[in-house]
């Protein structure tokens, strides 16, 4: 999976609930920084969203699909709030991948705990 694809899913999970939330763009400019990801390629990611639709891009591998669902839980704490929008994309992007739920919890239990 690409830079531009992961940072497209990551949009896509803070939109998720309806809202962007400070701390949710500030989390994702970050990450565009990080990455170098444009700004023309920010505001595309961002329209995208604002023209419907919530589409999770799953990679082809079992490791980078992991490392998404890291970012995907990464970005959902990102405010602080765990909406049950997000929580809900992101159990079944995990189911979708194949991982299973004891899988799924310790990943997000041991993400959350590094951030607490």
């Amino acid at each position: 999976m690409d830079k531009i694809e992961l940072f497209h899913n990551l949009v896509h999970m803070a939109a998720v609930d309806g809202k962007f939330t400070e701390e949710e763009i500030h989390y994702l400019v970050g990450f565009a920084e990080r990455w170098e990801i444009s700004g023309d390629e920010f505001e595309t990611a961002m329209a995208g969203v604002a023209s419907g639709g919530i589409a999770i891009n799953l990679p082809p591998t079992h490791e980078l699909r992991v490392e998404l669902l890291r970012e995907l839980i990464l970005m959902m704490a990102a405010d602080g709030k765990l909406s049950e929008e997000e929580k809900l994309l992101c159990a079944r992007t995990s189911a979708n991948m194949g991982l299973t739920t004891e899988c799924f919890k310790e990943l997000v239990n041991q993400l959350l705990k590094k951030r607490g």
